[in-house]
């Protein structure tokens, strides 16, 4: 496969990802029943809880947004873009490994849900790697 194509798939698929990541976190308060559980807690770490979910909804969504637009500056792989796409393959980089260090508490019968959740943030992360590696090797090893 050109390396144009590595570039536009992996940043294709990834971008799909973290959107349908980010719609997910919009419904998940919702999936979860937050309003009720979070009754017991003081007002404003409950308004927080929610809050924080709802901009990291928000900040994931754009930022898939712009990687899908990345996919389509092929010819314009300049430092901003390899800005955006290794930010955003830092932070499933990170989302990953945080997952393995402190995973998320599950009942037993909900575990594969924990490792579903790492196993795309690998996914994601290895989609955003292989399209800087692409890039990179498509320009000598070097970016404009």
């Amino acid at each position: 496969m050109r390396q144009a194509s590595v570039w536009k798939a992996s940043l294709l698929t990834a971008g799909i990802g973290s959107a349908a990541m980010a719609a997910y976190h919009l419904w998940m308060p919702e999936q979860w029943g937050w309003s009720e559980k979070l009754r017991a807690t003081p007002p404003a770490i409950a308004w927080g809880a929610v809050m924080i979910n709802a901009c990291f909804s928000v900040m994931l969504l754009f930022g898939a947004i712009v990687r899908v637009c990345c996919a389509w500056r092929w010819s314009k792989r300049d430092a901003l873009t390899w800005a955006c796409v290794a930010g955003m393959g830092a932070f499933w980089v990170f989302n990953a490994a945080y997952q393995f260090v402190s995973p998320m508490p599950l009942p037993d019968r909900l575990l594969f849900i924990g490792w579903i959740l790492s196993g795309f943030a690998v996914a994601m992360a290895v989609l955003y790697g292989a399209a800087l590696i692409a890039a990179r090797s498509r320009q000598g090893g070097r970016w404009r």
